[in-house]
């Protein structure tokens, strides 16, 4: 984060789940809302390999000029939209992929 987010960021959820081979790593942060967090909220939700290839990734950080401003990154490098309804809801989603991919969570 930078300038008036590192300052006003507090941190919502803090999630590392090891599961062997693949990880899921989940951070969010509520901060001040700006033109680069309209929802005045932050966050990844990354699952991966522990040699680092990305499995899927939520995310809203805005630096993907093709994507909307809440998106999922692809093991293939493809950026999907995603409707973002909140925090909740994204993290029961996410949980479930990682569930579906066939981790015990």
């Amino acid at each position: 984060m930078t300038g008036r987010e590192d300052d006003e960021a507090v941190a919502v959820i803090d999630v590392t789940k090891d599961f062997g081979e693949t990880f899921a790593e989940i951070r969010a942060w509520n901060v001040p809302s700006s033109d680069r967090y309209p929802d005045g909220v932050k966050y990844s939700m990354q699952y991966g390999t522990t040699d680092g290839e990305t499995i899927i990734r939520y995310d809203n950080f805005p630096d993907h000029p093709d994507a909307a401003q809440h998106h999922k990154h692809l093991s293939n490098g493809d950026v999907e939209d995603i409707e973002f309804t909140g925090l909740e809801p994204l993290y029961d989603r996410f949980k479930q992929e990682v569930r579906t991919h066939g981790e015990h969570w």
